[in-house]
């Protein structure tokens, strides 16, 4: 019988996550509700009810949420953090005067999930250069839909409203600058707020035939590369490491040997040779 329970709440969980990633929060919440009724105490489950109500801009009910999760967990990073980013626009959500959640909800334009899988080449995810401010940057959410625009050599990002959030740093914002005037086109998605500023990632969203061979970001190749490197280099036995320090020991066993091997020479040189036969027939002649 616990078996079957346990199998129940952990479809609960896998409806609650599979609702949230398709955007139906009212759905992820009344599932995750059901998960709190039997385990009040499930850090996870009220922390995915505060993500479902920060998406449909409840603010206040989202910190108590999120409070609620520190509380069953005060260990529980998730929940700190989004409480201090939701303390930051807790006075914008008091001013507002509307209660219209579809309304809220109908701002928030949800993207196919696979713009955040990452494509050696194609996704550069980097944090913002010359951020918006604290508040304006904690209030938006991650998959939000970004946009780009090309200002000179520079490239700000905006939201779907016109209010800028910030640049991509000059390298990158150079290159793809350079590729957007030759005909490829490309999608800008926020992955959630830093200490300082916002992590977003660009995905090529077209490539031009003209630019067939061009890699959109070969920095990202050479960066996979030297990560790939460290883990494989963390992956290797201790052991590898402490060859020449083996070796040491086998030299100094060697050397410890062979002092005692010498020592043991001397120390038969110095003792006087004693004739067996001889003392036997002094025995005898004292007999």
């Amino acid at each position: 019988m616990k078996q079957q329970k346990a199998g129940t709440r952990r479809q609960l969980v896998e409806d609650a996550r599979a609702a949230a990633l398709i955007g139906k929060w009212d759905e992820a919440i009344t599932l995750n509700q059901q998960i709190i009724d039997r385990s009040p105490r499930d850090a996870e489950a009220h922390n995915r009810i505060g993500r479902a109500l920060l998406s449909q801009h409840r603010i206040p009910p989202a910190i108590e949420a999120y409070t609620n999760a520190l509380r069953a967990d005060p260990a529980n990073m998730i929940a700190r953090r989004n409480l201090q980013r939701l303390e930051l626009l807790r006075p914008a959500s008091q001013n507002e005067q509307t209660d219209d959640t579809e309304a809220s909800v109908e701002r928030v334009i949800m993207p196919r999930t696979s713009v955040f899988i990452e494509e050696i080449g194609k996704t550069w995810v980097d944090e913002l250069v010359n951020p918006a401010a604290r508040e304006e940057i904690a209030s938006v959410l991650p998959a939000e839909h970004l946009e780009l625009e090309v200002s000179g050599d520079r490239l700000i990002v905006k939201r779907q409203d016109g209010s800028r959030l910030g640049e991509i740093e000059a390298k990158t914002a150079e290159r793809v600058t350079s590729l957007i005037a030759g005909g490829n086109r490309y999608e800008a998605y926020a992955l959630g707020p830093s200490t300082q500023s916002l992590r977003v990632i660009i995905r090529e969203a077209f490539r031009d035939p003209a630019l067939a061979t061009t890699v959109s970001f070969p920095r990202q190749i050479t960066s996979r590369a030297y990560l790939r490197e460290r883990d494989l280099l963390r992956q290797r036995d201790e052991s590898d490491f402490f060859l020449l320090d083996d070796d040491d020991d086998d030299d100094e066993e060697t050397t410890t040997t062979n002092a005692d091997d010498e020592e043991t020479a001397e120390t038969d040189a110095d003792t006087p040779f004693i004739d067996e036969s001889a003392a036997n027939d002094e025995d005898e002649s004292n007999i």
